[in-house]
Formats: C-alpha cells, structure tokens, sequence
C-alpha cells in the first residue's frame, strides 16, 4: 500500500474508532477453545511439513485422543504433504476416553476434570475410521498406568516422528514421555498442549513432566520451534544417545 494511502488509512482510524471497535468486537467473539484448535491444527501442520522436508521416517503418536479432531487432522495434514514426500507414517492413539481416574491433591485443576473430558470412545472410534480411511491408524483405550506399561515394540512401534501430549497433567504426560524415550531420534518433534497451565509453575503438570524427563535424560538435547494458541509449545530434537 502506498505512503499516502497508510496515512490516509491512519487519519480515519484516529478519527473513527468505530472500525477499531467493531475489529476487536468481532475477535473478542471467536471462542477461544476454537482459536486455540486451529492454532493446534497450525503447529501440527508444521511438524508434518519440517519432518516431511527432511523425510524423517517414524510414526505418529498421540497421548489424549479426546474427540479425535487432532488425530483426524494430523492424517489429513500428512497427506497433504504427500507430493513432498511420500513417508510411510502410521498413526497411534492412546487414550482412557474416560477422563482422569484418581488425581493426586498437586494435579487438581479447575478445568481438567473427568466431567470435560470423558468421551464415548465407540463414537470417537467410529469417527476416526470414517474420516480417515486408507490409512494405518490404531486407538489403544485405557489409562495410561495399564497401556504404556507395555514398550513400544510390543506395539510394532520402531521410530518416531512427531509425538502430540495433550493429556494435561503431569503423571500421564511423564508416563508418555517415558513410553516414547527408546524410540525418539533426532529431528523427532514434540508437540506439548496446555505447557503453561497450574499458572506457569514449572513444576506441574505437562511443563512439570517435561521438565523432569529432561533432568532425567539430559543427553536428550532440545531446540525450541515455537509456541502456539493459549498454551502450547513445540520443540525438536537435535542430539540423542
């Protein structure tokens, strides 16, 4: 836009603020858990294109299914990108579909209550499969104490490529990110909603978890790529044992 026609632009705003009300009126009214889902959609689009770039094999995991949006958009993400490279992805869901179970007195949150997050998996399960047919998908229902004790070689799971927590609390984003350790490699991306929820503290919740497996494992060496929506943060791996 010309110099002259900013300018011309800037008088009107100062002298109207109606148009800067009515801008604001109408961003104030986009729900926020809908701004944040496309702000997800976004990061997991980038996860696909950066790891796409670099054909970086592994699979694609995802800790807290809830609904299976995430899930459904990560499969058609994936084959967006087909014509950049044609990766051999599957695509794993681990979820209880039945909210939290017993959470200890430091996980308690005024939001992540079994009552917001329990989901009747058949439903969920039947969605999934319609949206995402063709491709190799598997939902393994069940809290994450019984389903992760298990390695992920006894899912067939060898390499992984983006791995999406979004379980909100600390213990079951520990026991994910333990679940996943022996199959992480280098460019692997990791995608972390609600990283800065129980109000910033570092100490709890998925930020908690994060910050204690990297204590634990500190020959796993991390870069950030961004943050996104009201909460999340991705980051890659560079450097692994």
């Amino acid at each position: 836009m010309p110099q002259s026609n900013n300018v011309l632009l800037l008088s009107l705003i100062k002298k109207f603020p109606v148009f800067q009300n009515l801008t604001g009126s109408l961003y104030a009214r986009i729900p926020a858990f809908a701004e944040h889902n496309i702000a997800k959609y976004q990061a997991l689009k980038k996860a696909f294109y950066l790891t796409a770039l670099e054909k970086h094999e592994g699979d694609y995991l995802e800790f807290g299914v809830f609904t299976g949006s995430s899930f459904v958009f990560s499969v058609k993400a994936h084959r967006s990108l087909q014509g950049l490279a044609k990766l051999p992805t599957r695509f794993f869901g681990f979820d209880s579909f039945a909210g939290f179970g017993p959470v200890g007195e430091n996980e308690k949150h005024p939001f992540y209550t079994d009552n917001n997050f329990s989901v009747d998996v058949a439903r969920v399960t039947q969605n999934i499969k319609k949206q995402t047919k063709g491709a190799e998908t598997r939902l393994v229902p069940g809290f994450f104490e019984e389903t992760l004790r298990k390695s992920t070689s006894s899912y067939g799971i060898q390499r992984a490529r983006i791995v999406l927590i979004d379980c909100d609390l600390k213990e079951p984003a520990s026991l994910a990110l333990q679940f996943v350790r022996p199959i992480l490699q280098q460019g692997t991306i990791l995608i972390m909603d609600d990283f800065f929820s129980y109000k910033g503290d570092t100490k709890r919740g998925v930020h908690g978890a994060f910050s204690e497996f990297c204590q634990k494992n500190p020959a796993y060496i991390w870069r950030r790529v961004c943050d996104y929506g009201f909460g999340g943060a991705v980051m890659i791996l560079v450097g692994s044992p």
